[in-house]
């Protein structure tokens, strides 16, 4: 048997991938219900502009999966817009674009008004965009993966912890988020995951709101908004739970999105590492894997990291070499658009 522990979208992807490539034994535990941790509280964005050549193609590589099932898990290609709002960010987002035209994406520099009508452009210098970005729904995403893992074989056991006996099976994927640090320790591995509280701010509805809005980021503090329903979806450095800074944020770059309260809010975590990068790979002990850590980013790169995983755990030759992510590594990975 190979036990996955957690059944977030990591472990149902790789349920998922394993499945695909034949295996018909592999069982999923989870003593939530499916769901009901940070991925169903996720902000729910796909990005390809990323800021290493391993990112660009984990993000490229997952994009089909988004994009063939648009319908079933929310997939809309509406593009992020970075806007940079001070020299050192605008010189940023420079560097940034050479290095994801290097690479083949379609970088633009449009009129940021022109985009998102009634945004405050007047301390914006430039401006980043690529149409193959977009959203989705971070839970329709995981049932879809729960879904398609069922019909292709394995077990997904959701309200139910692993045993010490099937934590001992010949095969162990820990995949379970900002728990995985103590799950690989009740396994004698080391996985340095820690959480880090992030909160959403959901306000409107409003009638003037379109589906096709770009999800727009500043590039030199963090805050971003995207659409969803209606409303907009506000996330932003500091204070998880205190809406002044997000609302100052919002009526400053967004003034007709002016809210003096919220519609509503919610946190989640992300399950950092050390450099902000996923562990995914085998441990230091033989037959124990990893796939955890991904530090805001594990819905967005899971078809492809779960693939690559299921490939190496079965032996054979991944479709992208992610050997890098190795949760054995010393050296810190480097991509200046991770949180």
């Amino acid at each position: 048997m190979i036990a996955v522990v957690g059944g977030g979208v990591a472990g149902a992807a790789t349920a998922w991938a394993l499945a695909r490539r034949g295996r018909k034994d592999v069982v999923v535990f989870d003593p939530q219900s499916i769901a009901s941790g940070s991925t169903g509280r996720a902000f729910g964005g796909f990005r390809t502009q990323q800021g290493s050549a391993l990112n660009i193609a984990l993000s490229l590589a997952s994009r089909p999966f988004f994009e063939s099932r648009a319908d079933r898990i929310g997939f809309r290609p509406v593009g992020y817009l970075y806007l940079a709002e001070t020299r050192q960010a605008a010189d940023e987002l420079r560097r940034r674009a050479d290095i994801q035209c290097g690479e083949g994406l379609p970088i633009e520099h449009p009129d940021p008004a022109a985009l998102v009508p009634g945004l405050n452009t007047s301390d914006v210098l430039s401006t980043n965009y690529c149409s193959l970005d977009g959203v989705y729904s971070p839970p329709r995403v995981l049932e879809c993966f729960a879904a398609e893992a069922r019909d292709a074989g394995a077990e997904l056991r959701y309200g139910v912890e692993a045993s010490p006996d099937e934590l001992e099976s010949e095969t162990v994927i820990v995949c379970a988020g900002i728990w995985s640090r103590e799950v690989g320790s009740r396994l004698g591995v080391g996985l340095d995951v820690s959480p880090l509280e992030r909160g959403i701010f959901q306000v409107g509805p409003f009638e003037w709101l379109t589906p096709d809005l770009p999800v727009t980021l500043d590039a030199g503090t963090g805050y971003h908004l995207r659409e969803r329903d209606g409303r907009l979806l506000v996330i932003g450095p500091g204070d998880p739970t205190a809406w002044d800074h997000h609302g100052e944020w919002l009526a400053r770059r967004l003034p007709r999105a002016a809210a003096e309260r919220p519609e509503s809010h919610w946190t989640g975590f992300y399950e950092m590492t050390f450099d902000h990068h996923p562990l995914v790979g085998e441990t230091e002990r033989p037959g124990v894997w990893a796939s955890c850590g991904f530090s805001g980013h594990g819905v967005m790169h899971s078809p492809v990291i779960a693939d690559c995983l299921a490939a190496m755990v079965l032996g054979d030759t991944p479709p992208i070499d992610i050997a890098a992510l190795s949760p054995l590594r010393k050296e810190p990975l480097v991509d200046s658009t991770q949180l």
